[in-house]
């Protein structure tokens, strides 16, 4: 009787109490993951639209620099500096870059998708410098016909690049069910064996992106073509 008393003096019985509790540990801890994990998803969708014009800017920079891998990888480090920039200060944008261009060596892979090597043998000219390459003058001009690679040579000079990058997550716990999720998804085998989504301090997941522009200038190299 004593106990029953002592439970109706805070205005709740004893079992009442004892379930409120059972409720709060239950509830707040999914509530804080769902806030955290809200928070992880909204840093992942700004790293997705920052890849996006980071491939493009990689893109324009391959075009206007014979498709050169190095340059279209100095405009991947340029577009994705932003997502390493912590102040606006000049030493702060120095440093962000020096980041973004670790991350990019470390943690992204870029393909170019077309124009294809089939494509580059078949319309190579030799240029003014004596080496051959592919065309990329008088366009308007030259015919429109499909050689045998399936393009002409007005379609060769489309440049078609795919970034692939890791990007880090820094919410604690979330990153790492996030990445678990996202390994059931991802077949790892497409991206190259040097590519490791899982060294560093944070959990990483995959994001893509594609970029298509037309080339400014002719393609000399073909062994990064397809």
């Amino acid at each position: 009787m004593t106990s029953t008393f002592r439970g109706h003096a805070h205005g709740m019985p004893l079992h009442q109490r004892g379930q409120s509790l059972l409720e709060f540990v239950i509830v707040v801890p999914a509530f804080i993951f769902l806030l955290l994990g809200a928070f992880q998803f909204l840093l992942i969708y700004r790293a997705k639209a920052t890849l996006d014009y980071a491939a493009l800017e990689a893109a324009r920079s391959g075009a206007v620099n014979r498709a050169e891998i190095s340059e279209i990888r100095q405009g991947l480090i340029r577009g994705l500096t932003p997502l390493y920039v912590h102040s606006p200060s000049v030493g702060g944008v120095a440093e962000g870059r020096l980041k973004a261009e670790a991350d990019v060596r470390l943690f992204s892979d870029i393909d170019i998708i077309s124009p294809s090597r089939a494509a580059w043998q078949e319309f190579a000219e030799v240029q003014y410098n004596g080496k051959r390459a592919l065309p990329n003058d008088n366009l308007a001009y030259r015919s429109a016909a499909v050689g045998s690679s399936g393009v002409n040579v007005q379609d060769a000079n489309i440049l078609k690049i795919r970034v692939r990058y890791c990007y880090p997550m820094i919410v604690p716990f979330v990153d790492r069910v996030i990445k678990g999720a996202s390994d059931l998804i991802t077949t790892g085998g497409t991206w190259r064996e040097s590519l490791r989504c899982s060294v560093g301090g944070h959990s990483r997941i995959r994001l893509e992106s594609y970029a298509l522009v037309r080339m400014q200038s002719p393609i000399y190299d073909r062994s990064k073509l397809r």
